[in-house]
């Protein structure tokens, strides 16, 4: 299995982690597996089958035995959109799940982002360049160092959700004055 990893800025409130833990048609930092060092890309839909059929995982760091949410369990869901693949992640109040937030309100974790597949469909422009064009989706993980640079990932709670819906609507009122 392949793993693919990425960041971006992020709030620190709430239990529901949520961003974009694979974004398409952008180039990730340099990648060396099996002795070949590339740049890769995923293509638009490349794991949409995947979103639609399979149990995939939240982890943190890749590691199977420290999981945070499922599909099967309906405690992470996932969507792909034009922009790439968007999470929520209702994150348990374990040791694991408090952790976690711990560290990402410490800083020690920015927010990165990674994802774990194997490749069906690839297509290389010439040695250096590879798109995945799709394949199969395991996890996705909350991690340390990334290889994409381009991800969000933030923790929410449900006041900020009912603060934004109250200062949205304040908003449509005082146009519509």
């Amino acid at each position: 299995m392949e793993t693919r990893q990425a960041a971006d800025k992020f709030t620190t409130e709430g239990n529901t982690l949520s961003g974009y833990a694979i974004v398409y048609n952008v180039d990730s930092v340099w990648i060396t597996e099996r002795g070949r060092t590339f740049i890769e890309q995923i293509a638009r839909g490349a794991f949409d089958e995947s979103i639609k059929n399979d149990d995939i995982k939240l982890y943190f760091n890749h590691q199977s035995g420290m999981p945070l949410a499922r599909t099967e369990n309906g405690s992470l869901r996932l969507k792909s959109d034009e922009k790439g693949v968007y999470f929520e992640a209702d994150l348990p109040n374990t040791t694991l799940g408090n952790d976690v937030k711990e560290l990402l309100n410490r800083g020690v974790l920015t927010g990165e982002m990674s994802f774990g597949f194997i490749p069906s469909e690839e297509n290389w422009r010439g040695k250096d360049r590879k798109t995945v064009e799709k394949g199969r989706l395991y996890e996705v993980s909350i991690v340390v160092d990334a290889a994409y640079e381009q991800t969000s990932s933030k923790l929410r709670g449900i006041m900020q959700e009912i603060n934004n819906k109250r200062i949205n609507l304040i908003r449509r009122k005082t146009n519509l004055l």
